[in-house]
C-alpha cells in the first residue's frame, strides 16, 4: 500500500474508451462523417401596414430639415417654447444651436432673472472683496481667509488680482 503507485483515473478512463473503440469496428461497425452546420438565414419578418406610415414627429437626427426648423423656430421663439413645438430634446437643440450658431429670442421673464442673478453675483464679489480687505491687515494666511469667507483659494487670488489687494502670501512669522 505504501509506496505503491496509485492508478490515474484518467489513464483508466481513457484505456475503456479505446477498448470500446475497437470492439466497435471488430463487430464490423463503421465510421461515418456527418455534415457540419450550415448558414440558414432568418426568415424575413411582415411589415405592418401602419409602421410604414409617416408620424408627424420631429425630423430625423442630424437631417437638414432638422436644423432647417430649429432655424425657423429660433427666429420668432424662445429655447424653452422651441423645446414644446419642435419636440426636440432640450440637449439635442442645445447641441444644434450651439453647432450651427442659432440664437434664440431671449424672454423678459429670463432676461430678468438673468439680469437679477448678475447683481446678485456683483454683489457678492463686492462683499468679498471688502472682507478681504479687512482681512489682509490681521495677519492670517491667504488660506485661511479663505477659509473663514467660505470661498476658494483660487477664487481669493482670483479677486485680488481683479481689485489689486494687497495680502501677503504668508501671515506674520511669529
Amino acid at each position: 500500500m505504501i509506496g505503491e503507485p496509485t492508478p490515474d483515473p484518467r489513464q483508466q478512463v481513457l484505456d475503456r474508451l479505446s477498448a470500446s473503440i475497437d470492439q466497435f469496428f471488430a463487430s464490423g461497425g463503421k465510421a461515418e462523417e456527418l455534415p457540419g452546420p450550415s448558414f440558414e438565414p432568418r426568415p424575413t419578418r411582415p411589415i405592418a401596414a401602419d409602421a410604414l406610415a409617416e408620424d408627424d414627429g420631429p425630423p430625423k437626427p442630424g437631417s437638414r430639415a432638422e436644423i432647417n426648423l430649429v432655424r425657423d423656430l429660433a427666429k420668432t421663439h424662445t429655447f424653452t417654447e422651441a423645446v414644446k413645438a419642435s419636440g426636440i430634446e432640450r440637449a439635442r437643440l442645445l447641441q444644434l444651436s450651439k453647432a450651427h450658431l442659432i440664437t434664440f429670442l431671449v424672454s423678459s421673464t429670463e432676461r430678468r432673472a438673468r439680469t437679477a442673478a448678475k447683481k446678485k453675483r456683483e454683489a457678492q464679489r463686492a462683499a468679498h472683496c471688502q472682507q478681504i480687505k479687512a482681512l489682509a491687515g490681521t495677519g492670517i494666511t491667504r488660506n485661511k481667509a479663505a477659509q473663514q469667507l467660505g470661498i476658494s483659494y483660487a477664487y481669493l487670488v482670483r479677486l485680488m488680482k481683479a481689485h489689486g489687494i494687497d495680502f501677503p502670501a504668508r501671515g506674520r512669522l511669529k
